[in-house]
């Protein structure tokens, strides 16, 4: 049976959903209803339901996507022993990260070890660190990249980059001559934020309550959806944020914003990246993980 036939079937059976899965696993929705229909023609029989928009499976769907899980996990054991033996340095990366080591660190990393090892094929997707954990849990990706470790036994990892929260200003702003704003003086400001149930916005309103400044006394002027958004509105003048300073380097060099501390409040956290804790790890995770610990600059 097609190896890659397996892997959207697995695909389709955890994101539910057609279209999800063709985003995912890069390939149309019909090359998907085409590999499924080989698959039921296979076993003459129905594997995934049509609802809507979502799929499901049918019992003899939840029995095949159990065995496939197996069959997978079999192979991929196959290929590291292989791969292990050769020496070889290829395959197919799948790093789940969450938004500042999606958006701004992992890309250069990725592109400048594609060119040391071109044969491994690497696959970043970003979203929310629970999300991340997740597909390691499941072994739907290789590595994860976050911003704090889960208390599980299942899962390990090391400390790849720092990261600090900074707050941003228009450069017209009263505060951009500053080197340090008050806490009090921030919770007179007009806030651009995150929105609601972003885990960004969770680590900086957690910073600012040990600061002692509640959540419930900020002026929030505006909620948007990214970092990029955030930092484009503070350049406009909408108001003044507290983001990565990753997301900024950029910005900084071109003297759009300037970005100051809060006073007597430090707010600087690690990265990490998180694997499945196990015996041996497959030589090209080991081997990127080792290449990204290198490109970690002086703090």
């Amino acid at each position: 049976m097609n190896y890659s036939i397996l892997q959207t079937f697995i695909v389709v059976a955890e994101k539910k959903n057609l279209s999800l899965a063709a985003q995912e696993i890069h390939i149309t929705q019909p090359a998907i209803s085409k590999q499924l229909s080989v698959l039921e023609s296979h076993f003459d029989t129905t594997l995934v339901e049509r609802k809507g928009r979502g799929v499901s499976l049918t019992p003899a769907g939840e029995v095949f996507y159990r065995h496939a899980r197996e069959m997978l996990e079999l192979m991929n054991k196959a290929e590291i022993e292989i791969r292990q033996m050769s020496g070889e340095i290829r395959g197919r990366m799948i790093i789940c990260a969450s938004t500042i080591p999606g958006h701004y660190i992992l890309p250069p990393i990725i592109g400048t070890f594609k060119k040391e090892y071109p044969l491994v094929q690497t696959v970043l997707q970003i979203g929310d660190s629970k999300d991340a954990i997740r597909k390691l849990l499941e072994e739907s990706a290789h590595l994860a990249a976050v911003g704090m470790l889960p208390n599980n036994k299942r899962i390990e990892g090391v400390k790849f980059f720092s990261d600090e929260l900074m707050v941003i200003v228009p450069i017209d702003h009263p505060l951009a001559e500053s080197v340090e704003v008050s806490i009090d003086r921030l919770a007179k400001e007009p806030l651009v934020w995150r929105e609601l149930g972003s885990g960004t916005r969770s680590v900086v309103e957690s910073f600012l309550a040990k600061g002692g400044l509640s959540a419930d006394k900020l002026d929030i002027a505006l909620e948007l959806g990214s970092t990029g958004a955030i930092v484009t509105a503070v350049e406009a003048g909408a108001g003044i944020s507290v983001v990565s300073r990753w997301a900024i380097l950029k910005e900084l060099a071109l003297n759009k914003i300037k970005a100051i501390k809060i006073k007597d409040l430090p707010m600087q956290r690690d990265l990490f990246l998180a694997y499945p804790r196990r015996k041996n790890k497959s030589p090209m995770v080991e081997t990127f993980i080792k290449y990204a610990l290198k490109q970690n600059p002086p703090a």
